[in-house]
């Protein structure tokens, strides 16, 4: 029989085994599952969503959630922000980038390239102003008009941005270029780099890369600007301008994968103002069964293959999904219900067509104006129709993230952003129909278009 003592110590071992077991489970749970309640939480109100790998739950947490996303560490942006060289000499240097223009997707790319720039060389920021592209004719970029311009909080979640850099790297500054000349902040210096300049650079081609860094361009150039400067002694900032040119950094030919791993979390920066985010939400919560994805690039500007081409590959690929990973969804409906078509594309009546089609080989099609009719939801009807359609891009991203499959084309900023953000390693690896381990990727991307930078630098 054991004592009062010796029994007090052994249950107060066993009580703290307990404890220490469970506190180890749980901080295992949340270093290998970091993005599962999340995900958890994404299911709650998305009826129809398969189950997405965290780090794409991630992603729309971030960047689609309805409400205020749950703090997230950016560990790619603190481990280069804790090695960076922050020179005193450049604690004033703010870059402002430019020369963003296009889609939104393009434009993203674009964004990201500024904040590498800006990380890279340890200076800071003055959010972008980019132009909006008409909604009609969308080949009309509006690069020329100055009316079409609209400053980041116009098109992203602006505090989003800057709360998430202040927690991540606190050593960047952002400012809004509304703020310059107010709030006692003085523009001592206005300068111009010119990326055109850097040594080997052939307009329109990647350039910069781990093995040729920007930060070194630019510290040249910095000094020149500075030694041609009068030293007046007069304090104030000193604000840059320069190109944020579309894939100028080769991200994916750093072999340490820093470089890759710092662009996805930037991904996580850049998130959706509120209407796009509450439509997206809106329309996956009246999909009440899992449903595949479809890019249909045939607006009026398309470069891509025909509307007869693009149907036909899709509609064929959409029968290899079923076949192929039919295991994914059958589960859900006895006996097995081929999953819902959601299409993607601004253009109501080329849709019709691929209805049309999709029913006659059993697929039932809908995209978001549908969606919001079949609900009787008008009010989710108005707010679709009160976007630009660049806004409209954003929607349907959002819910294509969430797809169980998802199909698109190679030259398409949009179906490569997709592709890139349903991966756990932020980039399209390749088809899934082919890929011996997706990882729950689950996409194909045809090979339409001439955009061989797409898979490195976008």
């Amino acid at each position: 029989m054991l004592g009062p003592p010796r029994r007090m110590v052994i249950v107060a071992a066993i009580a703290f085994f307990l404890i220490a077991s469970l506190w180890f489970n749980l901080e295992r749970l949340e270093k290998t599952s970091i993005g599962s309640k999340i995900g958890d939480r994404i299911n709650t109100f998305h009826g129809a969503t398969s189950r997405r790998p965290a780090p794409v739950q991630q992603f729309f947490e971030q960047v689609f959630s309805v409400e205020k996303p749950a703090p997230y560490p950016f560990p790619a942006i603190k481990y280069t922000c804790d090695n960076t060289k922050w020179d005193p000499e450049l604690k004033d240097v703010y870059l402002q980038c430019g020369h963003m223009f296009a889609g939104m997707t393009s434009i993203i790319s674009q964004v990201k390239v500024c904040m590498k720039m800006a990380m890279e060389t340890g200076v800071n920021i003055i959010l972008p102003s980019m132009p909006l592209r008409d909604s009609k004719d969308l080949k009309e970029f509006n690069f020329m008009n100055g009316d079409a311009y609209m400053t980041y909080d116009k098109w992203f979640d602006a505090d989003h941005l800057i709360e998430s850099m202040g927690r991540a790297c606190p050593n960047i500054k952002i400012l809004h270029p509304d703020q310059l000349g107010q709030d006692k902040i003085v523009v001592k210096h206005e300068w111009e780099i010119d990326v055109g300049k850097a040594p080997g650079y052939r307009q329109f081609n990647s350039h910069f890369w781990a093995g040729r860094p920007f930060k070194q361009f630019f510290d040249e150039e910095y000094a020149k600007l500075v030694a041609a400067a009068p030293k007046d002694g007069v304090a104030g900032i000193t604000s840059i301008k320069i190109a944020s040119l579309f894939l100028l950094f080769r991200i994916t030919d750093d072999p340490t994968g820093r470089d890759l791993k710092l662009w996805n979390d930037f991904s996580l920066l850049i998130r959706f103002l509120e209407p796009p985010r509450k439509i997206a939400n809106q329309l996956l919560s009246q999909i009440a069964r899992p449903f595949y994805g479809v890019h249909f690039r045939v607006e009026n500007d398309t470069i891509w293959s025909s509307l007869e081409i693009q149907l036909k590959q899709d509609l064929d690929a959409l029968d290899q999904a079923w076949e192929q990973f039919r295991t994914d969804v059958a589960a859900t409906a006895q006996p097995p219900k081929k999953p819902l078509v959601y299409l993607a594309c601004g253009d109501e009546n080329q849709m019709a067509k691929f209805i049309e089609a999709g029913s006659e080989r059993g697929w039932d099609v809908t995209h978001k104006w549908a969606l919001a009719r079949s609900h009787s939801d008008t009010s989710t009807l108005q707010m679709i129709d009160a976007l630009a359609f660049d806004f409209q891009g954003a929607v349907d991203m959002g819910v294509m993230v969430q797809s169980s499959f998802f199909l698109g084309i190679s030259g398409s900023a949009f179906s490569s952003s997709v592709a890139n953000a349903r991966d756990v390693t932020g980039r399209y690896r390749g088809s899934s129909f082919t890929s011996f381990d997706d990882e729950g990727a689950r996409s194909h991307l045809f090979n339409d278009g001439d955009a061989s930078s797409y898979a490195c630098c976008l």
